[in-house]
């Protein structure tokens, strides 16, 4: 089985964005959303202005935004990199780190299969939490940028 990254948060974060699980590439490398044509970094870097140069810088910028990185699934088994192809998965402790942070105020889905995953798995919707499915940020969605873009700000800003 694959493994999922740690999240990336802080005490204080607000926004928690969840994606399925990492992609083959990501997990090469290490790296939330390290495929290098997934609009995800892009999209935090015009929403918020933040610099996206090196992984390090990505994530500074991720934290100085309050904004918090995880995974649905903890463990998986998937072909390739496609949603389409997860076989058998295991979901993270998302309840225990909803309730250890009591700033989160929305929850944000990077696709309709993280959302899938999430209500199959832990279903945990807090009143005091928004959630809300975005379109993806791969390439495979072919949604035009511009209008991902548009969502995203949308979500992350309101």
């Amino acid at each position: 089985m694959l493994e999922s990254f740690a999240p990336i948060h802080t005490p204080g974060s607000e926004i928690l964005i969840l994606g399925t699980g990492p992609s083959v590439i990501s997990l090469q490398k290490g790296e939330y959303y390290g495929f290098v044509r997934n609009a995800f970094w892009p999209i935090i870097a015009d929403v918020y202005g933040c610099s996206i140069d090196s992984y390090e810088q990505k994530v500074e910028g991720a934290l100085s935004c309050n904004l918090a990185l995880w995974n649905v699934l903890f463990r998986f088994e998937r072909e390739g990199s496609l949603d389409s192809n997860y076989r058998s998965v295991i979901p993270n402790a998302l309840t225990p780190f909803i309730e250890e942070h009591p700033r989160l105020h929305k929850v944000l889905f990077n696709g309709k299969q993280a959302a899938h995953f999430y209500d199959r798995l832990v279903a945990y919707r807090p009143a005091s939490i928004e959630f809300v499915t975005l379109a993806s940020t791969s390439p495979a969605y072919t949604l035009p940028y511009e209008e991902k873009l548009r969502r995203w700000k949308s979500a992350l800003l309101e």
